[in-house]
């Protein structure tokens, strides 16, 4: 049974759909507490190891999501992310939130086999989602968005601003992830009810206007689309409220934007190197080039935890590859050497 049939399908005891909260009906045994590290999972048991059917108890899943979350705290305490972080540091780092991963994973097959509804269900789906974009781990975010677009879009849930969230996060990975093509992205978007995410809406209103800057390659307002000044304003309040850190929404879409402005600053410079055959760079208030350029390569981002490099800084880094070396000669300017 996929995520969608289950979530259209589950009903509460009073005749409604659960997934907002209310009753929750629980399987008729209770199992014991026991060591979370070794419960079997639901689709590789399918009941037959011991315990293999635990984790389609509700009070098992509520433990097992509490240990997962002592996983998690370990990580964010011990490896914090950044520049000086060593290969074996890294390699640590992604085994680590690999594990993570792979536990979510387990705990929604338990939760999908239990045909669960409730707050929890919507809190484990949409921490899987931003723990896959923050951990960098595509294959485990493709089983998630459809599970949370499909909820969305039941004529049951009562829609409001609490749902822009996930639904940002989930366009924007679309986008990232499938870059240039926007085939899954439309797709996505023209799915979203409009109830909540109209026209009008500043969040559709945002990723609608930085999708047409992506096909349209204007990269010098996609960098301005992209600043934190110009994206739409954060919910109050997670869609769950039992989301355990509710900084992970704003984290997810901060981590997607800095990806998407890595990607289209790759596009912009292949397309410049095509297109010219110097580039001019003198600090000269009459000329528009050195701040257009910086615009179009998206060089400087006021993102938490992004750095911003100085044009020259750049061009000198891209003089080391060969793509531009300096004009003899002449303070400022670039010969472009042409993309093969």
């Amino acid at each position: 049974m996929s995520a969608t049939s289950n979530w259209r399908n589950v009903e509460s005891p009073r005749g409604g759909n659960s997934m907002r909260g209310g009753n929750r009906a629980k399987p008729a045994f209770t199992a014991p507490r026991r060591k979370m590290e070794h419960i079997a999972s639901v689709s590789r048991s399918s009941g037959l190891e011991k315990d293999g059917d635990a984790l389609k108890n509700f009070d098992v899943q509520d433990e097992y999501r509490a240990f997962i979350q002592g996983k998690l705290d370990d990580i964010w305490a011990k490896y914090p992310r950044n520049s000086t972080e060593s290969e074996a540091q890294t390699r640590q780092r992604i085994d680590a939130q690999e594990n993570v991963l792979i536990l979510f994973r387990k705990l929604r097959e338990g939760i999908l086999s239990s045909q669960r509804a409730d707050q929890f269900t919507l809190e484990v789906y949409e921490t899987s989602l931003y723990l896959g974009v923050l951990f960098d781990s595509p294959r485990h975010i493709s089983p998630v968005i459809p599970a949370l677009m499909s909820y969305i879009r039941l004529p049951s849930t009562k829609l409001d601003r609490n749902y822009i969230d996930p639904v940002l996060v989930c366009l924007l990975h679309q986008l990232v992830a499938a870059y240039p093509s926007q085939r899954e992205f439309h797709a996505s978007l023209a799915s979203v009810p409009k109830a909540f995410f109209g026209d009008g809406s500043p969040a559709r209103v945002w990723i609608t206007s930085l999708a047409g800057c992506i096909r349209t390659h204007n990269y010098a307002k996609i960098d301005n689309l992209t600043q934190t000044a110009a994206l739409p304003t954060a919910d109050t309040a997670p869609s769950s409220a039992l989301l355990q850190n509710r900084e992970l929404p704003r984290k997810a879409l901060y981590h997607l934007i800095a990806s998407l402005r890595s990607r289209t600053r790759e596009m912009a410079w292949t397309i410049l190197r095509s297109a010219y055959r110097e580039l001019s760079c003198q600090v000269d208030p009459q000329l528009n080039t050195r701040p257009w350029l910086d615009r179009s390569l998206g060089l400087r981002s006021d993102l938490p935890g992004q750095c911003s490099i100085g044009l020259d800084e750049w061009l000198e880094r891209e003089s080391g590859l060969g793509h531009v070396r300096r004009k003899d000669g002449v303070e400022g300017r670039w010969i472009v050497c042409k993309p093969r």
